[in-house]
């Protein structure tokens, strides 16, 4: 079954999906963050910037490297910066370590976006626009299915309880992303 192309595809789109999160459910806690911290609403911004050059600026390297070395090292990889660093955002208490965590997420959301990516091109050579749609489809509208969620947990356990939930949901299907066999 791991080596079944669908359930590769299947794998790679929940990984996509969860990671949406990452960049589009971060106007939902940018308000929280402001009252809980007292920052600037710039400050808490500047992670958004650093967030968005990290996910994109990685992401030659990192397809360069998971061409050479296979992509379950850089999955693995993945799971845990993404995991680490949205969680951690939720433990964060200065700006200097907002703007890392949330680096290191940007980070792991590169590795993921290229790996799955790349690997559904790899396992789709005659749907190559199929198997890319997807993923384009799963990244883009991923965030619609947890935006109630992020926001009734952010509603009522505060910012902090919804960055360590949503971390743990992404885990967890990052794992399912290290059974990830190369074609």
């Amino acid at each position: 079954m791991i080596n079944n192309r669908w359930f590769q595809l299947c794998a790679s789109l929940v990984a996509m999906i969860m990671i949406a999160n990452l960049q589009y459910a971060w106007t939902l806690f940018v308000q929280p963050l402001q009252a809980g911290t007292g920052w600037k609403l710039s400050d808490i911004q500047a992670a958004f910037t650093l967030f968005i050059l990290f996910q994109t600026w990685v992401q030659p390297l990192d397809g360069w490297l998971i061409d050479r070395l296979g992509p379950r090292g850089f999955i693995t990889a993945a799971g845990l910066m993404c995991g680490v660093g949205w969680a951690g955002l939720g433990y964060a208490t200065s700006l200097p370590m907002l703007y890392a965590l949330y680096c290191l997420a940007g980070t792991g959301a590169a590795f993921v976006y290229s790996g799955s990516i790349g690997s559904a091109l790899k396992w789709f050579k005659e749907r190559r626009g199929l198997a890319s749609g997807i993923m384009a489809a799963g990244f883009g509208g991923g965030t619609a299915l947890f935006i109630p969620i992020i926001s009734s947990t952010i509603a009522s356990s505060g910012y902090q309880t919804a960055f360590i939930a949503t971390s743990d949901a992404q885990s967890w299907n990052q794992r399912l992303l290290i059974t990830r066999v190369s074609p």
